[in-house]
Formats: C-alpha cells, structure tokens, sequence
C-alpha cells in the first residue's frame, strides 16, 4: 500500500495546443481505458500497450461529464444528451436535454442493469438503458451536480453545498444536510460513510476546504471527524477491493492513500495516510482506479494521462472479456503479369495527382473499325502498275460499300439513346435553337406512331421481355422512358424494392370503383400514417394526371414494406431475384393482401357510403352498410357444415374478395349437359371453385365429439368485380391453360361468363363471340341471381427460358378514357413499357412462357347498380391553416413560417415558389467495369426530408407558409447536410426543434396545392417532384434551371450563380436551406419577368453564359 510509483504517462493531444480532460473510466469489461476531453471528443486505449482502440465525438463542441461502463455498451453524459455507444462507437441511443435542462451527473439505479439516475439543472431523470427513454423525473431536487448512490438511497450534492438524500425507488427527499458553505467539489460513499471535499465563502471569496468531511448515513445524517488534508482535495477515488480506503487527490498533483477507518479513529487496525506527488504542469483534472484495484489513472489540464500502480506489471481487471477488433486486410492478390494480364488486374495505390495515363481531349482519337480483309482470289487476279494494284470488281455490292463487321444485337427491345446523348445529336444537327428577347423556347419535336403489332407468332413478342433502367453519369434523369411509352395511360417504374407490384397496381387503377373509393378516401381524415388506401389515392391521382408521363409507386411501396404482416406473409422481393421464384404464387397473395389490407383501412362502421343501388346486398345480420371494399369485391358466402352422424347444422357467413380456383383431376368433371365432348371449360372449373364440397372430421355441438362433417361454400350474392387467382402452380395444373386437354384451347380464357345462383348451386357458363348476352340473360329464373362478367384485368408470369421471370398486366382501358375507340381496348403495362395489344393476345395464354396469375372480370351492368356520387374526392383545405406537428421538442421560437389564414387560401393560378430538401437511405451501386469505365447499376435512394412552399405574391411575398421537415422510421445512410442543411435529430419526433409531421401529411399538403391549381416556382424541380412522387403538369410549373437555359449549350446554370449575377446575393454558404432556396428562385423569375417586358432576356442570357465561361461557373470570390 505505500509503495505507488508512476508507471506510465501519454498525453492524448498535441503538447503545444493542450486540450483539458474532462473525464476518465478504466473499463470493468475489457482492458480499455476511456478518456473524453472539453471538446466531446472520447477516446479508448488498450491496457497494457496503450494503442487507441476508437475515436469519436459525443454530439456538439462541449465537455464530456462523465463516463460509465456497462456490459453493453458505455454511456457518456455531457451537458445536452446522455448517450449510449458500443465499445466500436455507434450509437445504440441518446437522450437529449430538453428546452433549458443541462445535465451534469450520473450514476447506476437500484436496477444497475437497466436503469441510470441523471442529475441535471431541473432535478433528476431516470432513463431506461434498454430502450433509451426516460420513464420517471423528479424536479423536487436543484441544480444537481453530483449524484451517487448508497446502498439503501440515493445521495445528491448541488451547487450550494447541501447534500440531499433521495429514497432509491420513489426520489423523494428524505433528509438534507449543508456540507460546505460555498459549492460542492465531490463526494463519494464509502460503505456506510459519506465522505465531502468542496468550497467555503470566507470574506466573500471562495476558498477550498482543507479536510475532508465525514458523514454516518445509517438513519439519521450524523458527521464524523474530518481527514486532514492540507492541499486542499477536489476528487475522490475509491479503492474497488478496500472498502474503507480511498484516494484523495489536490489540484496541485498531490494525492494521499487513506485509510478512513484509522484516521478518524474508529479502528486501530490500517496503515493510516500515504501521500505521494505526481509531477504535473497544470491542474489535476479526474482520476479513477481500475477494478483490480491495481493502477490509478490520473489525468490534468493539459491533457496528460498517468498511471500509478504499487507493481510493476499492473492488470486492470481480474478478468478481461477479449475487445472485438476489425477484420485482418485481405493480403493484396498475387498477379502474375504476362501478355495476357489487363492492367486493371493490378492494383492502385492511392493518389493524389493527375495520372499520366489521363490524356488530354484533343489527343484521344476514335480509331474505328479495321479494315475489311480481302478476298484471296482477288489478290490473285490483281496487276500492278508502279505501287498500284488493281483485279476486277466482281462482288454484288455497291460503291463503297462494306459489310458490317460488329456485333450482332441480341434479338428483343432495342435500348433508347440518353436523353443528354440525344440531345448532343440535336445540337450536332444545328436544330437547338437560341432563346430570343422575349423569352420563348421552340416546341419539341412530335412523336412518332407505335409499331403495328403482331400477335400471330409463338415466340415471345419483345413488349414482353423485362425492361431495365439504363443509368447515366446523370441519373434515371437521362432515361428515355418515352421510348417504351407512345399512349397516354401512364407507367411505373423498376428500381424500387417490390415494383414487382406494379402489375397488379395498373390492374386496380383500372378497376374504377375501386380508383374512386381510394381517392375518396384521401378526401377523409385518415390518422394511418402508413395507410395503403391513402398511398393507392395519392397513385391513382399521379396516374390519372400524368398523361403518359413515367410516373413511380415509391410512397406506396415504402408504406407496403412497413407493414409487418406483408413479411410474416412472404410478400417482399428477394433483394437478388431467382428463376425458380414463382412471381405468379406471389402476384396472387399480394392480391388477397391488398385487398384485405384496404378493406380494414377504408372501412368505418358509422360512416360507410352505401355504393350499390341494388340493396339485395345489404341484407346483413346487422344494419351495418359494408365496407367500400365489401361492396365491390365482396362475395356473400355461407360456409355450411352439416353433421354426417346427427345432421346437425352450421352456417357462418363470409365475404370472401378472391376466388382461387380448384383444379379437379382430369378425368373427375362429368361433360357438360348437351355437350358430346368431354373438354373441360373455363366455366367447368371456375364453377367448382365457387361451390366447393368437401368432408372432413370436425367437432360437433351437439354429439360432443369429433364426427364426420360435410363442409360446402354456398354463395348468396354476387360481386361487382370477380377477383380470380388462377393458382396454376404444378404442371398438371398448368395443362388446363396450356391446350394439353382436348378440344381447340386457344380461346380457353373466354372474354365473358355468365354467372348464375340457382338454389345453394352456382352455374358458370361461358359467352362465346356472337352470342347475345341479353338473350342469355333473359333465360335466366327471375328467382334467379345473375350476371354477365367481362374480362378487364389480367396479371401474368412472363419467362422465357432460364431467364429471371417477371409480371406483365394485361388491362381493357374502360370506354370513357380510351384514346380510340376504332381500335383494341387492350393494352400491356409491362411496367414503364405501355402499348396497344390485339385482344387475341389476352386470350392466348396456351404459350409455354405464360403463366397466369390474376384475372380480374367485371359485370357489364356494373354502370348501372355503381353509385358513385356519394363519394367525395377535393381534399378538405383547412390541413393548410393548421400547423400539425408531432415533435415533441419544437421550439416555437425558431419557427420562421407562418401559415395561411383563410383568405388567403391559394386559387387557380395562385404562385408559389418551392424547394425541398433530401435525405440518401441508402447508396449508390456501382461497378467498374473491365475498360476502367465507371457504371452506375443503381442510383442512391433519396427520401423527402423537408420541403419549404413561400407565398409567391401579395403583401407576403416571400413569406413561407409551409416549412415541414419529414419524420421517419427508416435508419438514414447520410443526411446530406453538406446540400440539404439536415443535421441528424432533424427527422426524429422527439429530438427534433422543427416542425415534424409525417410524409403523408407534407404530401397531402402538396396534392391540396396542386389540385387548386397553384403555379410552382423553383430551381430543379422536375428531380425535386420525382422524389416527393407527385406529378404536376408542365402548365403548372416554372422551373428558373430551363428559364436561364440555352437550348443549344449543354450547361444548366446553377442557382447559386444565378442568384450572384442576377441579385448580387452569395447563397448556400455553409449549406442548403429550403426557404433560402425557393426565395432565391422566386426572385430570379421575378427578374425575368421584369427582362421579358424590357425585351432584352436573350441578351441577359447571353451576358450569363459569357460571365460563367469566364468565370468558370463559379461565383466571383
């Protein structure tokens, strides 16, 4: 015990630019020492070679407190947030200070595993270290800045001096004691002792103690003799295997080793005091002493660490778990280099400078093909005269005139030119035209007619392979989805996780009671934030305006993928798909899951529309009007179980939304009455779907035991759509569509079928071309239920060969929004790729690389019992006079928007300027290929993260209205700060001091603007809109980036500039800022409007282009 000698001393900064540390913790779980300073920078190091094991910063500029160690992880408080870290340095959780609360003390609970007690200006928190939330405050107790806890309560010391004792388990002040008349230094338990070091006022100047103060804290506060100590103590450390001894330290260096018990005479065994002075140039700051109780870590003001141990080779704990290090480097690939090696084999180290191998411009030259090599008889037959030879021409070529000797193009659809690439040729052919004085820019050029379509051939048609998104150095931006795309009806796009939904998506979008049920549902006040109804609105809305425009499913299909049944149920993508994966199996649970999922989202027990003119429907057990989904897709279905021992009888009522159909075995279905054949039908099987019958052993009422039980579908009413999933899966199966039965199969899929119910029985019968369906009808029972369906939708499985399969829609576009109606309703949405289909096609499904999956049929009365006008589609308005926000930390202060009142709610016309700001969830995919050439495979996934609309005119001009940042659940890759200005805490609900609101209600915002017909004003909107999933028509949207454009110079200017030249403003300094942004960008339009009047833009513009060059596009410094 009095032989402590220094060991080792490291200083964890420069020693000309000293940093004080502010906190000290030797890990009891690994061989770690943790060190923090003033600035939050923390720091690990490895016991015993002292190498850094992590480095990182605990939030903003401010001084780590304290530091505590737990089994999984290690929290580190300081004034603002008290945060958890794994011993790597990521962040597990941080609790934030909230309004004016500071922190300044911590210590573990009774519940050490999973609670801890924080001190603080307002009183003391108790957080859950688990889930990293506060579950209890106690505002009784002051200005807390030491907080440590006893064996039966809690102990506190606040800045005044008094020391508080807290009962561990409710925080109630038990008693209160002044132990120093000035402020408290610190204070530590030692057993049942209590032991103080602090400051008294003496002659109204602080003056540090020079003893350390003793309590007895069994019952009652009683004070002990105090310990002597002339230096003056400022920190404590006790020895972890001696419970009455402890270190006392001065801030001058010196620190004493004391045995309590023996110096205040309470026992005669110990060694006393032993005082030891450590050499040091500036104030001793913290110490602590390991678990083994075998080194003492002192540290000072500049930033010096020294160890202390009384041996010479000290461990820190009895017993170390092994610290988790990074994977050993790969050892670089052993290239042998021949004359086959690319240089690309080889590795490069890591450069600076321009590489050598980097050529200028002007020397890298297009070598072309080699020349065509030449028939051997002709070089027989060739004469020479001087250096000339010459052989006569016998070839059937022309002139000049070669064969092509590059690659052959892989059979299928041809890959269109990048936009940027095709305007290069534009501007190669001279027709880019210049922008003249007043502004106008020439029109674009037409399109061209869509191919004639033949549908003759077995082979698969190329508008049924799998479209891929090609990617630029510019994005999907430079995409040209126009090539796969000549109607008007629009598509969805590929590069988004579970587009293979797509299919299906187009299928209900056309199925237009469903469309309207799910645009009156955005109308209501739905609270869902991750409602499918609400995100299939929003789509059908986007699909409806964008007139043939590509249009994506993003908002829709990150809502699907947050609902955790979709993936109990198997419904997401693979990440890498498979050729084995059935997507016509998958396609079909997702069309049992949608439909289930909208039924509970859109259905309100109270307020439900009554949609159906016929009310045969609405016969229920209660006076209940169904759900919008019920009535449209509903099937009125007795389940009957009858007893085959007692006859008793169960009956349950269902309404099923899908019908899966029930492949009997070849031989099973007896021929249709009037028939000489015995082909099975279309009608033979969906008619067994409906009415099934099957026995099983089931538990009777009234026998009290398990009996033989025949269980059969009974169907009462009949649906406006027959949802059908076609559930051909094994190849006996697959034979019903494939013609491997007999009879002629090519119209196997007939185009209507007529449904009736006679009794508990159901006939399906097929409609063949020509057959009048009234005739058919009329035939009919007037007991009888009957209807005629037509087929709308068809979902199926495309694959040719070992080939990754895919879904492709098969959709009859209703008569009311068909471009033509001299030519086939049909079209294929094969994704992004739209375009007329022959009805033949649909019917066909006897080829081997169609797999049906969904068929969709409609009755063709359905105008005639569908009441649509009970259902409301305008968005209600007063979402833009409230200010909705879900943080729970918003400081009103820093709010600098200001919303609508009700005269100013926006009219057709209505200007206003936009900007929003992003987020990456995720990064960028790329691969570089064998050339060296950089491609990019998928493009980093952005998520709206705020988005700021000002008033465009009147007296408010410039004053934004809506400045909503997004909330999210998803973990963020990188908040972009450097170009969004979102820091991270931003986007959480209860860290964030901005206004926070869900992204369905920032949408809904957007939509209500765009469907009052306001003009938006801003810079780069067309990406801006693309992310945010919304479509605005070109007539409502100024973009200043085509403004200040010249059509035939490929440099857009960027609004930063702009805003230099044009205002004389220096923008995005540091970073981005929405409001500053849409400001800026409102500006520049108003100038040129102000050029446009003058008649001098062209000129203007010019003058721009001119300063950029000269300037390099950068803004004068």
């Amino acid at each position: 015990m009095d032989s402590w000698n220094e060991v080792r001393r490291f200083c964890i900064t420069d020693p000309s630019k000293p940093v004080g540390i502010s906190a000290v913790k030797a890990d009891t779980y690994h061989d770690l020492i943790w060190i923090a300073d003033e600035r939050g920078y923390v720091r690990s190091h490895v016991w015993p070679g002292l190498e850094r094991y992590t480095a990182f910063r605990v939030g903003s500029a401010e001084p780590v407190r304290q530091i505590m160690v737990l089994d999984r992880g290690v929290i580190f408080l300081a004034e603002s947030r008290v945060q958890m870290r794994s011993r790597r340095g990521l962040v597990l959780w941080s609790v934030e200070a909230q309004g004016n609360k500071k922190f300044y003390c911590m210590t573990s609970s009774f519940l050490p595993n999973s609670e801890i007690l924080v001190g603080g200006l307002n009183g003391v928190i108790v957080i859950n270290t688990i889930r990293g939330i506060v579950t209890k405050e106690q505002s009784d107790t002051q200005n807390v800045v030491i907080i440590r806890k006893a064996s039966r309560t809690i102990i506190c010391g606040d800045m005044n001096g008094e020391i508080v004792m807290l009962n561990q388990r409710t925080l109630q002040v038990e008693q209160r004691i002044f132990a120093h008349t000035g402020s408290l230094s610190d204070l530590d338990i030692a057993g049942d002792l209590l032991l103080t070091c602090g400051f008294s006022q003496r002659q109204g100047t602080m003056v540090i103690d020079p003893m350390v103060k003793v309590y007895d804290i069994r019952g009652a506060i009683r004070s002990l003799p105090p310990i002597p100590f002339p230096s003056g103590p400022v920190t404590f450390a006790q020895h972890p295997n001696l419970s009455t001894t402890i270190f006392i330290a001065s801030q001058l260096g010196q620190f004493q080793l004391c045995d309590i018990n023996a110096v205040i005479g309470m026992s005669n065994s110990g060694a006393g005091q032993h005082f030891y002075q450590t050499q040091t140039s500036a104030f001793l700051t913290v110490m602590d002493v390991s678990s083994s109780g075998e080194l003492l870590i002192i540290c000072d003001a500049s930033g010096m660490v020294m160890l202390w141990s009384d041996r010479e080779t000290p461990s820190l704990n009895p017993y170390s778990a092994p610290i988790e290090l990074p994977d050993p480097p790969q050892p670089p690939p052993n290239v042998i280099v021949d004359d086959d090696t690319p240089l690309s084999a080889i590795g490069m180290p890591y450069y600076v400078e321009k590489l050598l191998s980097v050529w200028p411009p002007n020397m890298v030259f297009e070598v072309g093909q080699p020349p065509e090599e030449l028939n051997p008889d002709i070089l027989a037959k060739m004469k020479t005269v001087d250096f000339v030879g010459y052989a006569p021409y016998t070839s059937s070529k022309k002139r000049n005139q070669v064969s092509r000797t590059g690659k052959q193009v892989k059979k299928g659809l041809e890959v269109p030119k990048f936009r940027s690439e095709q305007a290069r040729e534009l501007l190669r052919g001279g027709n880019g035209g210049a922008v003249d004085d007043s502004g106008d820019m020439p029109e674009d050029m037409p399109e061209d007619d869509e191919d004639a379509i033949d549908h003759s051939q077995e082979d698969m048609p190329k508008w049924y392979r799998r479209v891929e998104i090609q990617y630029s150095r510019f994005g999907v931006e430079d995409f040209d989805f126009g090539f796969y795309n000549r109607t008007k009806f629009g598509g969805l796009e590929t590069h988004i996780a579970h587009s293979y939904c797509n299919s299906l998506l187009q299928a209900l979008h056309f199925t237009l009671p469903l469309r309207a049920i799910a645009k009156h549902h955005i109308s209501t006040s739905c609270n869902k934030e991750n409602c499918l109804c609400c995100e299939l609105g929003f789509l059908f809305r986007m699909l409806e305006d964008c007139k043939g425009q590509n249009c994506q499913a993003s908002n829709f299909l990150r809502a699907f993928s947050t609902i955790p049944q979709a993936g109990a149920l198997g419904l997401f993508e693979p990440e890498v798909p498979d050729p084995t994966i059935s997507y016509s199996l998958l396609i079909q649970h997702f069309n049992r899951f949608i439909l289930e999922q909208l039924h509970q989202d859109s259905n309100n027990s109270t307020s439900n529309p009554k949609l159906l003119k016929d009310d045969a429907y609405m016969e229920l057990a209660s006076n209940t009007v169904p759900s919008p989904i019920q009535q449209v897709f509903g099937m009125r279905t007795a389940n009957v179980s009858k007893c085959s021992r007692c006859g008793n009888l169960n009956e349950r009522i269902v309404y099923p939304f899908v019908v899966d159909m029930t492949y009997p075995k070849l031989d099973s279905i007896p021929p249709k009455l009037g028939s000489s054949d015995k082909k099975r039908s279309f009608a033979d099987v969906l008619g067994l779907s409906l009415h099934r019958e099957s026995q099983t052993k089931a538990w009777c009422s009234k026998c009290q035991a398990y009996q033989p039980t025949t269980t059969k579908k009974v169907v009462q009413s009949l649906p406006l759509v027959l949802n059908i999933n076609t559930n051909a899966q094994t190849p006996e199966q697959q034979s019903y569509w494939q013609g491997n039965i007999g009879g002629d199969t090519h119209d196997w899929l007939p185009k209507k079928i007529l449904v009736r119910i006679v009794g508990d029985r159901i006939e399906v019968e097929e409609l063949r071309q020509g057959e009048d369906a009234n005739d058919t009808l009329g035939r009919s029972s007037t007991e009888e239920a009957s209807a005629i369906y037509e087929l709308t939708s068809s979902v199926i499985q495309v694959q040719q060969g070992k080939e990754v399969p895919h879904l492709v829609a098969q959709i009859r576009i209703p008569d009311q929004e068909l471009e033509s109606r001299d030519r086939s309703p049909w079209y294929i949405f094969n994704d992004f790729l739209v375009r007329r289909i022959n009805e033949g096609e649909v019917t066909a499904i006897n080829k081997p690389w169609k797999v049906p999956g969904v068929l969709y049929y409609t009755r063709c009365d359905a105008s005639k019992i569908w009441n649509d006008e009970v259902l409301n589609t305008k968005l209600d308005p007063s979402i833009l006079l409230d200010d909705i926000s879900i943080s729970k930390n918003m400081d009103p202060t820093a709010q600098v928007h200001e919303v609508l009142s009700p005269d100013e709610l926006p009219k057709k016309g209505t200007l206003v300027a936009i900007d929003a700001e992003f987020v990456a969830m995720n990064q960028e995919e790329t691969e570089y290929r064998s050339d060296g050439t950089k491609h990019l495979i998928r493009p980093s996934r952005l998520s709206l993260a705020r988005v700021s609309v000002l008033r465009g005119d009147g007296e408010k001009e410039g004053v934004p209205f809506i400045d909503d940042y997004i909330a999210t659940g998803e973990p963020v890759e990188d908040y972009l700060t450097e170009f969004s200005g979102i820091v991270a805490g931003d986007l959480d609900p209860n860290a964030s001091k901005h206004t926070l609101v869900p992204l369905k209600v920032a949408y809904k915002k957007l939509r209500l603007l765009l469907d009052m017909g306001c003009i938006f004003v801003g810079h780069g909107l067309k990406k801006d809109f693309r992310i945010i999933n919304i479509f605005v028509p070109p007539e409502q949207v100024i973009d200043t980036v085509d403004i200040y454009h010249i059509r035939n110079r490929q440099r857009k200017i960027s609004l930063r500039f702009l805003a230099w030249y044009l205002l004389k403003e220096d923008i995005q300094k540091d970073t981005h800022d929405s409001i500053e942004d849409a400001a800026t960008a409102l500006a520049i339009y108003k100038k040129y409007q102000q050029f446009r009047m003058e008649g001098k833009f062209g000129q203007v513009l010019e003058d721009i282009y001119d300063a950029g060059r000269k300037a390099n596009w950068l803004k004068n410094q």
